[in-house]
């Protein structure tokens, strides 16, 4: 039984130690929702890979950091240019200068959740498939 307990105190730790390992820190005091259209999308290669999306909203334009694409690819989200979008996720300042670090977008009718409650990536632990 204490070995048990002993597995479950270590594998929040273990989690959180992966989710520092996921890029830039997620702040809930920092969170906003915004409403805007794609205007382009681009692959950000490094440590750090990922999609991100640059959206027109009534107020200018947003940088939006989302997700390793190969994880989009296959949790089958679907973007492109022209999308009205719905964005829920906390302001960063990234290298390309203030963005949002996605948390949950709304496409439509179809939302898809990156991070959890806590802004910790969904995809903590997930492994991309080997080309």
């Amino acid at each position: 039984m204490l070995a048990v307990a002993v597995l479950f105190a270590y594998v929040p730790l273990g989690l959180a130690q992966k989710a520092a390992n996921t890029g830039p820190k997620y702040d809930l005091a920092n969170q906003v929702k915004i409403k805007g259209v794609i205007d382009d999308m681009h692959e950000t290669p490094g440590a750090f890979e990922g999609t991100h999306l640059i959206v027109k909203t009534d107020t200018g334009t947003v940088l939006v950091q989302l997700a390793p694409a190969d994880f989009l690819k296959e949790i089958d989200t679907s973007l492109k240019k022209g999308d009205q979008i719905d964005v829920v996720g906390a302001k960063n300042m990234g290298t390309e200068g203030e963005e949002i670090l996605a948390r949950e977008i709304t496409i439509g009718n179809n939302t898809t959740t990156l991070r959890d409650d806590n802004g910790i990536p969904v995809w903590v632990g997930w492994k991309a498939p080997k080309k």
